[in-house]
């Protein structure tokens, strides 16, 4: 317990891996060191290309240094800073996957099978694949020691609906991570639009598996098609208020605030092209969903 508490270098950067998965390293393996150290080169030569792109677009596009110069990001135009959110959200993917990356390179030599590496955020369109699929670590920690627990008092000690028990864990877990994220304004919006964006989510799935939601595919939609295409719609503005949420983690208070601003009395014109875009988005991360990502493949 002592090693995987102080266990470098997971320890600074991360990811998280569950007590089971470290034990698992010291069981007797018969994979040679020599083919070890070739992946592990490998690895690390992948990730130190990544950080100089990274490094590369940095030197060209500084979205993050105008924090400190509010005023020169209010006068931008609306498309703009759509721009820039999608830059912000890019970036803070490649952040994560270098530092996962290379952190579970090192865990590998050890016989350690860490978590998979952030999945693009590009192929997600609703809050749940995002928690599920982003930090996969913190995903299966929140899922063992919080919302499991919680859910199995519940459904124990309470005869609530069972969406009434998820709803209710859902809750205790994103108070957890606003405490284990900081006690911050910003932090507390953030997890409170990814709460809500989840009970929209909860309720949406309910409401799909109801007789009037199949009449109402049978007489409208038709083919599946069309449903992919109806779910793209009505999940679009729930990807636009994700990315805003993770503005304020991102950026701070101000540069979300001033995304929730532009919501107020958009032109008609940048409406439409932002929830076409939203839209777009939408029907990719569907079309993807099914569709395996590198990360998911274990690696042998």
């Amino acid at each position: 317990m002592f090693s995987y508490t102080l266990y470098l270098p997971l320890l600074f950067v991360g990811p998280l891996i569950l007590y089971e998965e470290f034990e698992k390293s010291f069981l007797p393996r018969s994979e040679k060191l020599t083919m070890r150290l070739k992946c592990f080169i490998l690895e690390m030569l992948r990730f130190q290309i990544y950080t100089i792109l990274l490094e590369l677009a940095f030197h060209f596009i500084y979205f993050f240094a105008m924090q400190s110069q509010i005023e020169a990001i209010r006068n931008m135009p609306s498309l703009a800073l759509c721009g820039g959110g999608l830059w912000m959200g890019l970036e803070f993917h490649m952040k994560y996957v270098i530092s996962y990356g290379t952190t579970a390179a090192y865990s590998r030599l050890d016989h350690i099978d860490p978590p998979p590496t952030p999945r693009c955020i590009v192929r997600i369109h609703v809050y749940s694949q995002m928690w599920r699929y982003f930090d996969v670590g913190l995903y299966r920690f929140l899922l063992k020691y919080i919302y499991k627990p919680v859910f199995t008092t519940m459904s124990n000690n309470f005869t609530r609906l069972k969406i009434t028990n998820k709803l209710f864990s859902s809750l205790i877990t994103f108070m957890f991570i606003f405490m284990w994220h900081g006690t911050m304004w910003n932090i507390l919006v953030w997890s409170v639009l990814n709460y809500v964006g989840i009970v929209i989510e909860y309720a949406a799935k309910a409401a799909s598996k109801t007789a009037r939601y199949k009449i109402f595919k049978e007489k409208y939609l038709r083919t599946d098609a069309m449903e992919v295409r109806f779910t793209a719609f009505l999940c679009a503005p729930l990807l636009g208020m994700s990315a805003i949420s993770n503005f304020y983690l991102f950026a701070g208070s101000e540069v979300g605030n001033l995304y929730i601003e532009l919501l107020k009395w958009p032109s008609l014109c940048n409406a439409m092209l932002v929830y076409t875009s939203l839209y777009c988005c939408c029907h990719v991360a569907i079309a993807l969903s099914d569709v395996p990502s590198r990360t998911d493949v274990k690696r042998k």
